[in-house]
């Protein structure tokens, strides 16, 4: 049940970052998207690898989605804003 929890809370923050992008669809929010989106499937990966050994569902969610995480962050390039551009942060 907890990893059930755990991967509807990476759900809720994707959703939450694609409407942030929805609204401003600056490469920071972009990058926010895209790195939830792999840990919600690196947590996916995680809990069904997890299901081949007894009560490792909720760790291997965890560290499927920390591990999807990191790798996600080398893949998806960060793009700095052009210089004299104007932006804002809230």
């Amino acid at each position: 049940m907890l990893t059930v929890i755990v991967l509807w809370l990476l759900a809720v923050a994707w959703l939450v970052a694609n409407g942030m992008f929805a609204e401003k669809p600056s490469p920071q929010y972009r990058r926010r998207r895209s790195l939830l989106a792999w840990m919600f499937l690196g947590g996916c990966a995680g809990a069904l690898g997890g299901l081949a050994g007894p009560a490792f569902s909720l760790p291997g969610a965890i560290f499927g989605a920390v591990a999807a995480g990191f790798v996600a962050r080398s893949l998806v390039p960060l793009r700095k804003p052009d210089p004299g551009v104007e932006t804002t942060t809230t």
